[in-house]
């Protein structure tokens, strides 16, 4: 009974928008897309966007919003203690949290090389510090860990626009194993010297 079912209609009418939306500002580019212009390549009326969304920034925030809680979701794997994470667990996130990115390529792809949301990347860094930080206590405030942390997550973003600008050229199996290879041993490290 807790389970809120929203009606099909609705879920493609938001797909529609957010497919327009993307192709949009690879075509147009962010700041020159109008709500009509949405509307039109979603075969839509203005009436049904203002529905779904407040306005253009409006559609961008929840769209973000949306893929960092997805990333947020796969990277909560229950770890008790993250001092007793092995390499296993760490291959298993890396591998969910490229799989999320995979099934949101274009919106990822978009995001991170367009330039269209500045602050993207920022929030992207942003849920992978919170999920380190979250099995290190106090400590969050140390600034050896903030900086440690800081060119661990910018490194990992790093790698993963690499990858979705040539995914063809990059094996995904391969940049997990390198790099839980770098920064499983990294964080280890800087967490033990807590």
């Amino acid at each position: 009974m807790g389970n809120i079912k929203v009606d099909l209609r609705i879920l493609k009418t938001r797909k529609a928008i957010k497919e327009s939306f993307l192709k949009l500002i690879q075509t147009k580019g962010y700041e020159r897309i109008t709500v009509q212009d949405i509307a039109n390549e979603a075969v839509i009326n203005r009436n049904t966007f203002y529905l779904h969304y407040v306005d253009k920034p409006d559609l961008m925030e929840k769209l973000c919003q949306e893929s960092v809680e997805k990333l947020n979701v796969c990277l909560s794997m229950e770890i008790d203690d993250i001092h007793e994470a092995d390499r296993g667990v760490f291959i298993a996130i890396l591998r969910n949290m490229f799989e999320i990115i995979e099934d949101n390529i274009v919106f990822f792809r978009v995001m991170l090389t367009q330039n269209c949301h500045p602050n993207f990347s920022a929030h992207l860094k942003e849920a992978l510090k919170t999920f380190i930080l979250s099995g290190i206590g106090d400590n969050k405030h140390d600034k050896k860990i903030k900086i440690g942390i800081e060119y661990i997550i910018s490194g990992l973003v790093g790698v993963i626009c690499l990858w979705i600008v040539n995914p063809e050229d990059y094996l995904v199996d391969e940049i997990i194993d390198q790099l839980s290879e770098i920064h499983f041993k990294n964080v280890l490290d800087l967490l033990k010297n807590m």
